[in-house]
């Protein structure tokens, strides 16, 4: 009677040992899985941000920049300073 006793409660001991092991690795993957989904969901927004932001703040055309030539003994030198300026300032 002994016998079948210590193998009753051997196999209880194992039995509850192995499930609260499996339910921890179980915890595990469900939180990380959560964590995933919720990086997932702010990944989403993001990129739905920069999607409407680029709606909202479309480039503007590219600037019309005329040639230089700096050989033009009639070349005004500040309206191309300012031109240089201005292209910078519209990236």
């Amino acid at each position: 009677m002994s016998t079948a006793n210590v193998l009753r409660y051997s196999a209880l001991g194992l039995g509850v040992f192995f499930g609260f092991k499996t339910d921890l690795g179980n915890k595990k993957t469900a939180s990380q899985k959560a964590a995933d989904d919720a990086f997932q969901a702010k990944l989403k927004l993001v990129e739905e941000a920069r999607a409407e932001y680029g709606k909202l703040h479309k480039p503007s055309a590219a600037t019309q920049t005329k040639e230089v030539n700096l050989e033009d003994p009639n070349l005004d030198f500040g309206a191309v300073i300012l031109q240089a300026v201005d292209s910078l300032g519209s990236n």
